[in-house]
């Protein structure tokens, strides 16, 4: 009894030691559900070099990679030595590496840590698939379930109409009831608005009715600029879950990043999942714009929207959750004319801006600003009386940047 108690207390320890010292492999990626730490899909090991997964789903846009141990450095993709996509088998570079980007559907996976090999292979889907039908969509959309009693399905828009929640296989049912979210009613419909949501669904049970949800899309700002430096969303605001705006935006670039220019990019759910840029060809560093088409997430997010920098007063920004559409409208700066330490003359003008400073020891210069943020001219300040040319200018609303103050200034 004793000899076999000992053995009992060893292989707990060993194994408490083995567990100890393993770091857990997940795999994470909108493929899995979205890109975050520790990773959505948790593999499984009984000696912790060979971890597998057994009848997962891969979903989304099917872009993935290994963690091992929650941590973007120790998250990686398939290396230079498997070809692209990475799937359905290759190698691994932590810490680097290229998106593994896999077929939807009902998967397998191993993976070897000692070697970084792994290989997916077909899985059977397990569950009732559950599908969003009607409400505009161009056809029906299979939901995801982690268990096959509770289905979701973000980041979809409704032109608008009538929605059903449809089983398909093994049974065929259909249910519907009122929006936004309630217990569903066998065979009916719901009416949902025109939108982006998330949906939510749950299968009855043998005590329990069908419910749902229609959850209203968080639409937000991720970028470069301070208070978000590419890991922290400003949310937008919206009324209808189609126009989402930020009014009054003045944004200042991040400190601890080097990038000259002011870039972001739209996105759902504070996810990479649903994320909306540019057409790489159409903007960048060299090609700023306070206008643009975004392009979805689904096929990779385009490239990053570069904005007019620095900000001539503030933005107004609207996104069109419908048409990816996106604009930077410059707001009027509350100092149109003059201001209590600065005067401009004649304003508007058809040669030169006359100015008059109060103080000039608390301005060393003065800009001059296109509507589109770009620097015209930088002027440096001596006395208290300065005057600058404006002949060569197009006729336009300019902006002069005097110390704190920002004035308006108009070209005839």
């Amino acid at each position: 009894m004793r000899v076999r108690l000992f053995y009992l207390v060893l292989s707990s320890l060993l194994s408490f030691a083995l567990n100890a010292q393993t770091p857990q492999v997940t795999i994470t990626g909108t493929g899995t559900g979205g890109w975050n730490q520790p990773g959505n899909l948790a593999l499984t090991s009984t000696d912790g070099v060979v971890w597998t997964a057994t009848n997962f789903e891969i979903v989304g846009d099917g872009n993935m990679k290994f963690s091992e141990g929650g941590s973007w450095e120790t998250t990686g993709g398939f290396s230079t030595d498997t070809p692209a996509p990475g799937f359905p088998s290759g190698k691994v570079t932590i810490n680097g590496g290229s998106n593994i980007v896999g077929t939807l559907g009902f998967w397998n996976v191993t993976y070897n840590v000692t070697t970084k090999e792994y290989s997916f292979t077909e899985g059977i889907n397990p569950n009732p698939v559950v599908k969003v039908s009607g409400g505009g969509l161009s056809e029906d959309v299979q939901m995801n379930t982690p268990n096959g009693t509770s289905y979701s399905k973000k980041s979809l828009y409704f032109p608008g109409g009538d929605v059903s929640f449809k089983e398909t296989s093994p049974v065929v049912a259909q249910w519907g009831g009122a929006f936004p979210d309630g217990p569903a009613v066998s065979g009916g419909t719901i009416p949902v608005p025109a939108g982006a949501f998330n949906t939510y669904f749950v299968l009855p049970t043998a005590t329990t009715p069908a419910e749902y949800i229609f959850e209203p899309v968080v639409v937000s700002m991720i970028g470069n600029f301070a208070g978000s430096g590419w890991g922290t969303d400003l949310d937008m605001e919206t009324t209808d879950n189609v126009i989402y705006t930020k009014s009054g935006w003045a944004p200042v670039v991040n400190g601890t990043w080097t990038d000259p220019e002011l870039h972001l990019k739209f996105r759902d759910n504070h996810d990479w999942t649903a994320q909306f840029g540019c057409n790489v060809s159409d903007n960048g560093g060299n090609n700023l714009a306070l206008t643009g088409s975004a392009q979805n997430g689904v096929n990779g997010g385009g490239g990053d929207i570069f904005v007019p920098w620095p900000a001539p007063n503030a933005y107004n920004v609207t996104f069109n959750r419908s048409t990816g559409e996106w604009t930077f409208g410059v707001t009027v700066s509350t100092h149109d004319v003059t201001s209590s330490n600065i005067k401009v003359s004649p304003n508007p003008t058809s040669n030169k801006w006359n100015f008059t400073i109060n103080d000039n020891s608390l301005v060393k210069s003065i800009q001059i600003v296109d509507i589109l943020g770009k620097v015209i001219s930088t002027t440096d300040v001596f006395s208290n009386e300065v005057s600058i040319d404006a002949s060569r200018l197009i006729k336009g609303v300019y902006f002069a940047k005097v110390g704190s103050e920002t004035l308006k200034l108009v070209k005839n």
